[in-house]
């Protein structure tokens, strides 16, 4: 699956039960995406067909006659990894949730209507198509430093990917790197957790903060490390790092609105990572991108819109394609995507993408960005939501 793939989509839909299977394939709304949809009883069924013909979407669940649902998915993942992998679930089981970590895009809560599965799909498939593009996966391409074999990185990603990663798995990997110690101990003491100074080990920050919060500011460290950027463009990747920790001081603020704890929780560990693509760009393109940088203050222009004009690709769509490159949650994926351009998105709900354009536009306002222009507000996507459009004075 490309972007500029002229063909329809194809999707290989994996169940046994042949009533859903056929509400599936016959439903009008795979019809006006112009999907071609397949359908198998079980994984090796399944297996046959994608030898004959690779498909582009893989949903299935796990309880199949035979060999189970996460097996077939393991193997796509190895054999066919241009397929997006969605894992039918109960999301009563945690079960099946663990066996599915790391091989699927996307969980998708069974039972589920055609519609609302078309819906899903086609989200994920959009920021596929959006982040796969020839201009981010040949910038990505060159910047060999951040590849997935790069040791540190690797077992820092093998390790948290698992999921009974416990704090006895993640303190030695987190230790091994000082500056990511350093970092998450100077944020867990910060004033705004409320920590007051009184956090002093790693074992105690992962505990106040989380292990996901960690993680990604451990990323952040470690990706900045590899880049080995020269000293002026490191003081320019420092700000951007200051500019994604400030982000998520502001997400944190995000309950004052409704958001609830679980979704604050995930935000303020997406916010650490969405402006990584800045980055990649600091190292790939060197003096001409910060020269960028100082374009975007002169005009008065977002830097995104400048990077779109020059690049034909933007920092959102290169740090996306890294995360999943990586295989880091798709909810990470697509918020970073378009958290410039939440506008198709935006319903009457808070969602990753939404919540992370407020959170951003937030720390653009409250802290200063001394490097490039920030991005601004979109009114109609605060309005749907019941955002107040100067909520930022009601942020600490």
């Amino acid at each position: 699956m490309t972007s500029t793939t002229k063909r329809p989509i194809s999707l290989l839909l994996v169940d046994d039960d042949s009533e859903f299977a056929q509400s599936i394939s016959s439903h009008e709304s795979t019809a006006r995406e112009g999907w071609t949809v397949r359908t198998a009883r079980d994984c090796n069924e399944a297996l046959d067909q994608l030898n004959e013909s690779r498909a582009d979407i893989i949903v299935t669940k796990l309880n199949l006659p035979g060999d189970s649902g996460d097996l077939l998915l393991s193997t796509a993942k190895r054999e066919y990894p241009n397929a997006l992998r969605f894992l039918l679930i109960d999301p009563f089981d945690q079960s099946s949730v663990q066996k599915g970590t790391g091989l699927a895009h996307m969980y998708l809560e069974a039972p589920i209507v055609a519609s609302e599965l078309v819906r899903s799909v086609s989200i994920v498939l959009r920021t596929q198509l959006r982040i796969r593009k020839k201009e981010v996966v040949e910038i990505i391409r060159d910047t060999k430093e951040l590849h997935i074999n790069t040791q540190p990185m690797q077992e820092l990603l093998t390790t948290t990917s698992n999921p009974d990663c416990s704090l006895e798995d993640l303190i030695p990997v987190i230790s091994k790197h000082p500056t990511a110690v350093a970092t998450t101990l100077q944020v867990a003491n910060t004033a705004f957790l409320g920590a007051g100074g009184h956090v002093d080990t790693i074992e105690q920050a992962i505990q106040m903060l989380g292990m996901d919060y960690v993680r990604n500011l451990a990323i952040t460290e470690l990706a900045k490390k590899q880049l080995e950027l020269s000293p002026g463009m490191q003081e320019i990747a420092n700000a951007v790092l200051k500019h994604c920790v400030e982000t998520s001081q502001c997400g944190t603020q995000m309950q004052h609105f409704g958001v609830s704890a679980k979704q604050v929780q995930t935000l303020s560990s997406i916010t650490l990572l969405h402006d990584l693509g800045k980055l990649v760009l600091l190292a790939n393109k060197d003096e001409d991108y910060a020269d960028l940088m100082g374009r975007s203050i002169e005009n008065n222009r977002p830097l995104w819109h400048l990077e779109q004009a020059i690049y034909n690709c933007d920092h959102a769509s290169i740090g996306a394609f890294l995360f999943a490159m990586w295989g880091l949650p798709e909810n990470i994926v697509r918020a970073t995507a378009w958290h410039h351009e939440p506008a198709d998105f935006a319903t009457n709900e808070f969602c990753y993408i939404t919540l992370l354009h407020f959170s951003n536009c937030a720390a653009n306002i409250k802290f200063e960005v001394p490097f490039y222009c920030g991005d601004e507000l979109i009114p109609e996507v605060a309005e749907k939501v019941g955002l107040p459009l100067d909520y930022v004075k009601e942020l600490e």
